[in-house]
This record gives C-alpha cells, structure tokens and sequence, in this order.
C-alpha cells in the first residue's frame, strides 16, 4: 500500500483515520454493526496521543476537527474504492433506521 504509506508520511490524516478505526492489527473491521460515529471518532483522535502526531497538527488543540475529519473519511473512501473496499456511511442506529442526526461509517468488501 504504497499510496497510504506515503500519504501517512507526509501528513495527510485519511491513512490515520482509516488505520485508527477500520484496521485491527492485521485484519479490517468490517460490517455496519461496528460503525464508528463522527463524534466518537473526534473525540479519540483529540485522546490518542499517537493518532495526533501522525495528523501532525499545525497548531496546539484537537488535530483534526468535524470539516479536517469528513474530508479525510471522503479521502479514505476514494482510496478504498480504488482497492476494493468500501467505506460507507449513515445516519441512525442502522442502514434503514430513524436518522440520529450524526453520520456513522464502515467499512465492507464485496
């Protein structure tokens, strides 16, 4: 995965943001029930000590905010495409149920 190698190295946050919340070690975490929410994933990226030095932030405070973060889920997801991969997203509980107003994303094959 040269593209996200280099990407990581030069600072950008979509490989750190993919890594941080759809890589476990080795394996991909996949399937709808282990959505992760915006909210959820800034506040463990303003917590993970090692996921902010990756981000490089310019300036002191969160590395990345709401706007920083779809941008790097929306990178992500092109660089899963290109691979065969899907990073998908929704609002509410479950693909089908009541929006709650906060968009979750996972990660498929297929």
């Amino acid at each position: 995965m040269e593209t996200l190698e280099a990407a990581a190295a030069s600072g950008e946050a979509w490989p750190t943001v993919l890594r941080t919340f759809f890589v476990d070690g080795t394996r991909l975490v996949l399937g709808w029930d282990r959505a992760k929410s915006e909210p959820e994933m800034l506040a463990t990226l303003a917590t993970d000590r090692d996921s902010a030095r990756a981000i490089r932030a310019p300036s002191p405070g969160p590395p990345i905010d709401r706007a920083g973060l779809r941008a790097a889920l929306e990178r992500a997801a092109r660089f899963c495409t290109e691979h065969g991969l899907h990073l998908l997203s929704f609002e509410g509980e479950g693909p089908g149920e009541e929006p709650l107003g906060e968009r979750r994303w996972f990660l498929a094959v297929g």
